[in-house]
């Protein structure tokens, strides 16, 4: 599977605009063939990109099928002149626990990087602790990935990027796995011999609006 992510800002005074297009055009839509899951969410910060769309497909094949070549899945395509400023990555999926998204509230993004040649160790020793997080209270979605190029192949040189999502019901929940430092890894998932420098970033997921009447 492949994990996409796409970061952007939305045009100052379109964002009622933008977010009702998301949950009454696609959120509610059933997803295009090959699209395992779809997440969207605005940070809960002031800083870097203040939107994020992450995508889950069954194979390459699938991703460039149903996105374009500068990754904008079609599905955001309509609203494509009010998305700003985009940055799209991919990665492999090494692990994942589900793609559940009902009630959850908050998406995790943390990000580090990795000696290429140190990946399939990573991919190894991660499997325990991330299986290990998935079980915590709170958490609906783990899923693990190595950055990928525009073939869908690894790096084989430098450092490789990868990437942990995790989706969970409670924010006091993700603060308890983190011992009140956001910006740490997850209580007992430490790789830190390997992962340097790291990031973790917080986004509000959008959901449905519920019908009236």
């Amino acid at each position: 599977m492949i994990i996409h992510l796409l970061e952007y800002r939305v045009v100052p005074g379109h964002e009622a605009e933008v977010t009702g297009y998301l949950r009454h055009n696609v959120l509610t839509a059933d997803p295009p063939n090959g699209l395992v899951s779809r997440l969207v969410g605005r940070r809960l910060s002031h800083r870097g990109r203040e939107h994020l769309a992450v995508t889950t497909w069954r194979d390459q094949g699938a991703f460039s099928r149903g996105t374009d070549a500068k990754g904008l899945p079609a599905f955001l395509a309509p609203e494509s002149s009010l998305l700003g400023d985009r940055a799209s990555s991919r990665y492999r999926v090494v692990a994942s626990t589900g793609l559940d998204r009902v009630g959850g509230r908050i998406l995790r993004v943390y990000r580090t990087s990795v000696q290429a040649e140190a990946i399939k160790k990573w991919e190894g020793r991660a499997l325990e602790p991330l299986g290990r997080l998935a079980a915590r209270e709170g958490v609906l979605t783990v899923a693990a990935g190595v950055e990928v190029e525009a073939g869908g192949t690894v790096s084989r040189a430098g450092r490789t990027h990868v990437v942990v999502l995790t989706v969970w019901t409670e924010w006091d929940l993700l603060l308890a796995a983190t011992g009140g430092h956001l910006t740490r890894s997850l209580m007992g998932t430490d790789l830190a011999d390997l992962e340097r420098p790291a990031t973790a970033d917080h986004f509000e997921l959008l959901e449905v609006e519920p019908r009236l009447g």
